[in-house]
């Protein structure tokens, strides 16, 4: 087995569990139709179908080289299938959901009140849940359009060079440019604000309420991180051999950059879990022989602040 099918097979499998179980825990969660909760639970079905994906294509090589005898089958199949535009797009739309969680708590945080009165309206969550998808699949739609039959295989036929050049650059751009701009700004006015409002003197509800938050954007400011450590290295080399850099796929260089990013779709349920006061509430209650070891931290005493975790 080469090194390539061992490390998406591994991904696939893992991230298959840890995306499961979080799934599982998430569905069991007293407010798990919170605007927050929904979109983690977006994320995590988005990175379950990419492991799924992986362990579909890379498990088995026949599986995404072979094609069926229709021509038009074999295209349809060719350019959906056998190019991982699904993979891909999955694996981008997990970055879309991540950069919508990223502005939900900033809204939530910075316009508390308007957000505590559109987010529950049940279109503008089934449009918060729709993006990430669509943004994903559309982007990768270029990928699809190059990919076509010739001599029974799959092959890529850009239209020149140039074009091949301008989408290594966006994919930088949507992959990593765009997050990091967002998340970086985002969470800097986010802590800036929420200190801002506790060293003014605010009164307890409001602290309260401020600690409550914070738990969510201290595990979202941790998986924002995780996310820029694991893509970078594979956006530089990418960009890099798009721009007519080297790039052996041979080489433990190209297994490393691309192990670290396929694990970002198995490692956010993990920060979840061991960060997330509202997961860890589900995991004992769902869960109870693991009661002891997941205790969420307590900011303050039950009921003393009408905008608690179900609000957030």
């Amino acid at each position: 087995m080469d090194t390539t099918k061992v490390i998406y097979s591994t991904v696939g499998a893992v991230g298959c569990s840890t995306n499961g179980f979080a799934i599982f825990i998430l569905l069991h969660l007293q407010n798990r139709f919170s605007t927050t909760n929904l979109l983690i639970l977006n994320q995590c079905i988005i990175d379950l179908l990419s492991s799924l994906m992986a362990l579909c294509l890379f498990l088995d090589a026949d599986v995404m080289t072979r094609l069926p005898e229709s021509n038009a089958a074999a295209e349809f199949v060719c350019k959906f299938w056998s190019s991982k535009y699904i993979f891909w797009s999955c694996t981008y739309s997990s970055t879309a959901n991540l950069v919508v969680l990223t502005f939900d708590r900033y809204f939530a945080v910075m316009f508390a009140v308007k957000y505590n009165i559109i987010k529950e309206k049940i279109w503008i969550k089934v449009l918060l849940l729709v993006i990430p998808w669509t943004c994903g699949f559309a982007f990768l739609g270029f990928w699809s359009a190059i990919h076509t039959v010739s001599d029974g295989v799959c092959i890529q036929i850009w239209p020149s060079v140039e074009y091949q050049k301008a989408f290594g650059l966006m994919t930088g751009v949507y992959i990593l440019v765009i997050p990091v701009s967002v998340m970086l700004i985002v969470y800097l006015t986010i802590l800036r604000a929420l200190r801002n409002r506790v060293g003014d003197g605010s009164s307890a509800v409001s602290a309260s309420s401020a600690a409550r938050r914070m738990n969510i954007i201290k595990t979202m400011v941790i998986v924002s991180v995780t996310y820029v450590i694991c893509w970078t290295p594979n956006q530089i080399a990418f960009v890099n051999f798009t721009l007519g850099g080297g790039l052996d796929i041979n080489e433990p260089v190209y297994y490393t950059v691309v192990a670290m990013s396929l694990c970002n779709i198995c490692i956010n349920p993990i920060i979840y879990t061991f960060k997330y006061n509202d997961f860890k509430v589900g995991v004992r209650k769902t869960l109870p022989c693991l009661k002891s070891i997941f205790t969420p931290q307590e900011h303050n005493p039950i009921g003393t602040t009408p905008l608690g975790p179900s609000n957030s």
